[in-house]
């Protein structure tokens, strides 16, 4: 027993994150605890249980009590406001993945945070983000059945395998509640949209040797438009500096609205007089309604007003269940599993569908199509065509349904080794309709380019009748699952007596198998849907693991100095159709107790990250991109290309290293200080291949050799002439292992506890983050950029909170501050020169206030302010090109538009 505690008082890991007491104990304390039990939990970063949180690499815990008190009511709002995440991520207004979120550690990737739940692995998001990113999604985690989040900010592949590049979060849920507890809250922008209700009700059960904790969440939230923000949606008409009248949205009104409106382009002049068919101001206001713009004096005069239907955030609507159960075998072994099921729906508005299309005509036949494939003379037509003649708004209906059950057994052998064995299952199923598509055979078929044709076919120019549009409507279906099994065993306790103390140990093995399939419909991955992109995708992979994980004790004196040594080393094996095989992560550290309130720490590893499954496995992915093209005439116009990508079997392993070096300081009971200094390093991060290269290789170049980017594989592009200017058709893309990445940087925190007296207590804690550089090589050879003054990756990410309490009073005030962010982009000048330069945006900084009290009845309402300042995102110079160009901020930062937000919430506990 004694040296058990000796053991446990030194404390030790071997990877992430070492548990050690803020302040060496003692040998003699030991001694005088000797008798008393000492409860040892397992923490992120580490298989080996011990008595703290503090250990060799940083980890921030948030609480329910510190969520709660950040007025915050989702886990993706949580996540995103820790110093942490620091990277791109995507929340639920991404138009790829709707009802999704992610999480960016350190900056190095959605893809590259290891995501857990109770320290297990989830399955996937059935659907890749952007048609290549495998994640895991953080927004069907209820808040109310969380008791912490622990972050771990570095690698851990020799704990947990692939996916810990950036860190890991492990999202611990609640268990051994008693009790009934009813949590309700309403919030409510005050620029409107985006009202929010949520219902929590939360039920413990107890016998002699059970506890069973029951958790049910209701949450409706509306949706918020472009339309609903002054920020996104303010435009207005104008007269420029020619008399010529404009119209215009974005902070100086210069974002042009959408030329894909009503327009022909009868290029040889078969069925009009002039090649460029207009549309008079009486069409174009019949056939797009409120959203028309006519401009008479601009090159395409019937415009569409773009900006105003598209939605910011989908309206969901969310149950979720959570089940937590412990049972009691006898006094060295208990039974323990976890349900959680979670589902629901997402309506995601989008503006109305556009073609802009070239269509073909056979000079002999008068056969219509997409290309001239087979044709050896032929007319050629363009068409430009908004469907606000489709009844009803057009949206994006998403289901997400998420299962997940874990069922296991832990206790003791033979009085010393703790064994924890458990099998766990998920199945994700994700489901979207994408209504009013354009269904191009059937366009084909309907369409005529003569205003004159008396029959029942279709002049573009002309409004939709109900039958004609019933005819051409259709219908993007997504039916995506993920699954994920694994079984994981891990025994731990104390190996043999070493020179300073007992050497403690952790092994582990793993089994597991994935598996995904991302199917949609056979128009849209044919592309039978007009502007419409998408793949199908599947497969499944194999993966066994042992892990070995030791505490080496290495000095510990009476005075508390010790020093410990951990080490780990993991062999993951991948059964697949990849390269990778197997991967071998090695990690040490070293944990020194100079005094008792004083510690130093240091851990240094590798990590690597097996290739997305769906990188791998991914078919024939259309998808469609735009660059702007400059006309004869000046005007500049947005011009749409097709882009081909598929998945590459010859990917291998990405491979990281990873250090940190730190100190933790309590100088007094009430007083705590860190301070770490870290760097990430990637090779062979799988990336695909950049357009820039693709065009600026000739040997890529396809322009002659074929007529669509489908017709080859590997990669290409093709290019066309229009209007005497040269400009891209499309383009063929793939991924592979050539990209380098590293960031570096330093994180710091400072808490203290205040006792008030009489006027109660104050708690304040600040932490921040600050990035050196991080840089990225898309290929060996090529140029390494700096993200921090590039690409306006914030260098400074920082947290601060207040609380105060007395008596039945509470107050808390949360401060997030996201630092200035440089970039280098193209400006235009009034005088019309044009140049490269640097930009800022500034730094962005929210403000939550709430504060509650506590009734007699166990009962407690709070009121809050979240945004207390109304902060909008910062917007980029003024003769930047992205000022004007839609969101106008950038958007991949994680700011946000909502803007001030009230809510009132009521906790009662029965």
């Amino acid at each position: 027993m004694k040296a058990n505690k000796l053991a446990l008082t030194i404390g030790l890991a071997a990877t992430g994150v070492l548990s050690a007491l803020p302040g060496a104990v003692t040998a003699q304390a030991v001694d005088n605890a000797a008798d008393e039990q000492i409860e040892r939990i397992e923490v992120t970063g580490s298989r080996i249980k011990r008595i703290d949180l503090e250990g060799v690499a940083p980890v921030q815990v948030i609480s329910a009590v510190d969520i709660e008190a950040s007025g915050l009511t989702t886990i993706t709002e949580v996540l995103q406001t820790s110093t942490a995440n620091s990277g791109v991520n995507f929340t639920s207004d991404g138009s790829y993945v709707e009802s999704a979120s992610s999480v960016n550690l350190r900056g190095m990737g959605v893809n590259r945070t290891l995501v857990l739940i109770n320290g297990r692995r989830q399955a996937s998001f059935p659907t890749a983000y952007g048609g290549s990113t495998n994640f895991t999604d953080v927004s069907d985690i209820p808040a109310s059945a969380v008791e912490r989040i622990e972050i771990l900010t570095g690698g851990a592949s020799a704990i947990y395998g692939s996916d810990a590049i950036g860190g890991v979060v492990n999202i611990i849920l609640k268990k051994g509640y008693e009790g009934t507890e009813i949590d309700a809250r309403y919030t409510a922008p005050q620029q409107g949209g985006l009202e929010q209700t949520d219902f929590a009700f939360t039920k413990g059960f107890a016998t002699e040797k059970s506890s069973t904790m029951v958790m049910l969440e209701y949450k409706k939230t509306e949706a918020l438009l472009n339309k609903d923000r002054d920020f996104l949606y303010s435009p207005r008409y104008y007269t420029n500096e020619d008399g010529e009248l404009m119209w215009g949205n974005g902070p100086d009104h210069t974002d042009t609205p959408s030329s894909s409106a009503l327009y022909l382009r009868d290029y040889d002049r078969v069925y009009n007089p002039e090649s460029r068919v207009y549309a008079s101001e009486e069409s174009c206001n019949q056939v797009l309604g409120e959203r028309a713009v006519y401009l008479p004096e601009q090159s395409y005069r019937c415009y569409y007003d773009s900006d105003a239907t598209e939605g910011v955030m989908p309206a969901d609507e969310r149950f979720n269940l959570v089940v937590n159960t412990e049972y009691e075998l006898n006094e060295d072994w208990n039974l323990f599993g976890t349900l959680q099921s979670s589902y629901k729906t997402s309506d995601r508005f989008k503006t109305d569908k556009s073609i802009a299309e070239d269509i073909y005509m056979d000079a002999d036949s008068g056969r219509l199509a997409y290309t001239t494939e087979g044709m050896d003379d032929y007319h050629r037509f363009q068409v430009r065509r908004r469907f606000v003649d489709f009844p009803g708004e057009r949206m994006y209906y998403s289901t997400v349904k998420k299962y997940a059950l874990t069922a296991g057994a832990s206790g003791t052998l033979f009085n010393d080794y703790d064994l924890d064995v458990s099998w766990s299952s998920g199945l994700n199923l994700y489901d979207r309709e994408k209504i009013h598509m354009v269904n191009g055979a059937a366009v084909l078929e309907m369409i005529t380019f003569d205003p004159n044709d008396t029959s029942d076919k279709w002049y573009p120019l002309d409004k939709l009748t109900d039958e004609q549009a019933a005819r051409i409507m259709d219908v993007s279906v997504t039916d995506s699952e993920a699954t994920i099994n694994q079984f994981q065993a891990t025994l731990s306790g104390d190996l043999m007596e070493g020179y300073a103390g007992p050497i403690a140990f952790a092994t582990s093995l793993e089994w597991a198998s994935e598996s995904y399939e991302d199917k949609q419909d056979e128009d849209t991955v044919s592309g039978g849907l007009l502007g419409q992109g998408g793949t199908n995708g599947g497969g499944d992979r194999t993966r066994s693991a042992l892990a070995m994980e030791l505490a080496i004790p290495l000095l510990n004196t009476a005075s508390g100095q010790s020093l410990e040594l951990s080490t780990a080393a993991r062999y993951d094996h991948y059964n697949d159709d990849s390269s990778v095989g197997g991967a071998f992560t090695p990690q040490v550290g070293l944990l020194y107790h100079p005094y008792e309130d004083m510690l130093i720490r240091g851990s240094w590893g590798k990590s690597f990250r097996a290739p997305d499954m769906h990188r791998l496995y991914a078919g024939d992915t259309l998808g469609f991109g735009s660059e702007n093209l400059v006309l004869p005439s000046g005007e500049v116009i947005e011009d749409a290309y097709d882009s081909y990508s598929a998945g590459n079997m010859d990917l291998e392993e990405e491979k990281g290293d990873y250090w940190n070096f730190g100190l933790v300081w309590t100088p007094t009971d009430d007083i705590e200080m860190t301070l770490d200094v870290w760097e990430i390093e990637l090779r062979g991060a799988v990336r695909s291949v950049s357009n820039r290269e693709i065009i600026e290789d000739q040997n890529y170049n396809m322009t002659g050799s074929f007529t669509s980017c489908n017709q080859f594989s590997g990669l290409g592009f093709i290019n066309i002439v229009d209007d005497g200017v040269e400009n891209l058709l499309c383009i063929r893309k793939g991924p592979i292992n050539a990209a380098f990445e590293s960031t570096r940087g330093v994180d710091a925190k400072f808490s203290k506890n205040f006792e008030l007296g009489d006027f109660g207590e104050l708690d304040f804690s600040v932490e921040t983050s600050y990035v050196a550089e991080k840089l990225y090589q898309e290929y060996a050879g090529g140029e390494v950029e700096d993200a921090t003054k590039l690409f306006y990756t914030p260098k400074v990410k920082a947290n601060s909170s207040i609380g105060w309490r007395k008596d039945r009073y509470a107050v808390n005030l949360s401060y997030f501050y996201t630092g200035s962010a440089k970039g280098y982009d193209y400006f235009e000048y009034p005088d019309g020169t044009e140049e490269q330069a640097y930009d800022t945006l500034d730094a962005y900084k929210t403000v939550n206030l709430n504060a509650s009290y506590e009734f007699p009845w166990e009962g407690r309402v709070t009121l809050g302010v979240n945004n207390l300042t109304d902060e909008m995102p910062p917007l980029f110079h003024r003769y930047n090109t992205y000022r004007n160009d839609f969101p106008y901020h950038a958007d991949w930062l994680g700011y946000d538009v909502v803007g001030r937000t009230i809510y009132l919430r009521y906790k009662h506990n029965l």
